[in-house]
């Protein structure tokens, strides 16, 4: 088996002397399996491994024999060249398709490094592009959010922050910051030579940097969780049905069902796609007064999840009363209302503005899953074609927005640092600037072969 190198990629990336190989597609077996070469010697890997191949002709697929580490034949592949810096990282490189034997795979890896390649680092494909700027930071996000889309928002989210909707809101930020700041600087230039620019033209401008600001943040909270997912939480009193209209929404028996009080002790968690969102779902103990120290927890448990969610299901059971603690305890949470097992209570009136629900005979349930519908993709607003969805987003967006309403415009001194901590901010937001542990982070979560 072929070892990771342990080599750090400051230097590959500053000389772009290494040429990696790793495989892009999914380990295991499969039909077919997708081998990535980059690098500077790519060419001359390719001459030994695949020696029929003319890299020169470029950006077309070839049917070759590809040679194992001892020179002998291997595989029949299709070997795509893209000649930098027309490719993906900007750099000469090969795309190897083989069958999706691991065996087949770990040799033709084996073959590429022999003939002078090395094991890429995690991400460092995208790393590369990023470096030869055939990508900028923001985008390179959007590959890793691309790959790990569960549901159509997230995919049609994540293929907009690629196309560079995102980055040209982040950039059109930054132009308005360098604006701003030159005219502060100018206004210190000026005074020395007793010109005064009037302070309201640099208050306008920095107003305008606010304005842009408030508005990539109010789609950052909203586009986290478009990322992580809505939470929902299934809140009730003990044997209210609570785990049995669990398992009708993850469509399989994940929580123990039992007429027995106090079975669900903890939590338990599912993520599900509702009308392109995804969902996580959470289950929780009963709430009822009394109980022993494990009930008591397992309650704790069930308000710290309330308290997270973004919309709560709250059951009442027909047989069992509304619980005043409980219902006092719904009314400060954005939710709805449920009247469970009316199948036990049948021509039974629910309150208005309550939905009837039984599990064990299907009533309602349709109706059920319509109205969370409705309010789940109520709280997921059109976001349109930019979203700042990811934490680092919101935390270098919160920075430059407190820096600027730190900027005092009648301090001109003071507010050109408080506009050059802001510029730095998002330069390190679009990779203009950015330092190894911010790129470490973010590449360190991608797959191998990206």
């Amino acid at each position: 088996m072929v070892k990771a190198s342990s080599n750090g990629l400051s230097s590959d990336l500053a000389g772009g002397v290494d040429t990696i190989v790793a495989r892009a597609t999914p380990a295991g077996r499969g039909a077919l399996a997708l081998i990535r070469v980059s690098g500077a010697q790519a060419p001359e890997c390719a001459a030994r491994v695949c020696p029929d191949l003319r890299f020169g002709a470029g950006w077309k697929a070839t049917l070759t024999t590809v040679l194992d580490s001892e020179g002998e034949p291997l595989e029949r592949a299709v070997v795509t060249s893209f000649p930098g810096p027309r490719s993906f990282t900007g750099e000469d490189m090969l795309e190897v398709a083989v069958h999706g034997s691991p065996f087949l795979v770990e040799a033709v890896i084996e073959a590429f490094v022999a003939a002078g390649a090395r094991l890429a680092g995690a991400g460092e494909f995208t790393r590369r592009a990023v470096a030869n700027g055939k990508l900028d930071l923001v985008q390179a996000e959007a590959i890793r959010d691309l790959v790990a889309a569960d549901t159509a928002s997230q995919h049609r989210n994540a293929r907009q922050q690629l196309a560079g909707a995102l980055s040209v809101q982040f950039r059109e930020l930054r132009a308005t910051l360098v604006t701003l700041l030159a005219t502060i600087e100018a206004s210190l230039d000026y005074e020395a030579q007793g010109v005064v620019v009037p302070a309201g033209e640099m208050a306008a401008q920095r107003e305008e940097c606010r304005r842009q600001l408030a508005a990539l943040l109010a789609t950052a909270s909203a586009g986290e969780r478009l990322r992580e997912g809505m939470r929902l939480v299934i809140l009730g009193s003990p044997n209210s049905g609570k785990s049995t209209l669990f398992n009708y929404l993850a469509g399989t028996e994940r929580a123990i069902v039992s007429p027995r009080p106090g079975t669900t002790r903890d939590l338990v968690e599912t993520g599900l796609d509702l009308g392109g969102v995804r969902i996580v779902v959470q289950d929780t103990a009963g709430l009822r007064v009394g109980g022993d120290e494990i009930e008591a927890e397992g309650h704790r448990r069930a308000q710290a999840a309330a308290a997270a969610a973004d919309l709560a299901v709250v059951l009442w059971a027909v047989d069992a009363g509304i619980d005043a603690d409980l219902a006092a305890e719904a009314a400060n949470l954005p939710a709805i209302r449920v009247r469970s097992k009316i199948d036990l209570a049948p021509g039974e009136k629910v309150p208005d503005g309550w939905l009837g629900i039984s599990c064990h005979s299907g009533e309602g349930l349709e109706d059920f899953r319509h109205e969370l519908l409705r309010r789940i993709l109520g709280e997921v607003p059109d976001l349109g074609g930019a979203v700042a969805i990811a934490a680092r987003h919101r935390r270098a967006l919160g920075v430059a927005a407190s820096e600027l309403e730190a900027c005092d415009v009648e301090r001109p001194d003071t507010a050109a640092e408080n506009v050059r901590w802001a510029l730095r901010a998002v330069d390190e937001l679009i990779g203009e600037v950015s330092t190894d542990d911010v790129l470490d982070e973010i590449y360190g979560s991608f797959c191998i072969g990206k």
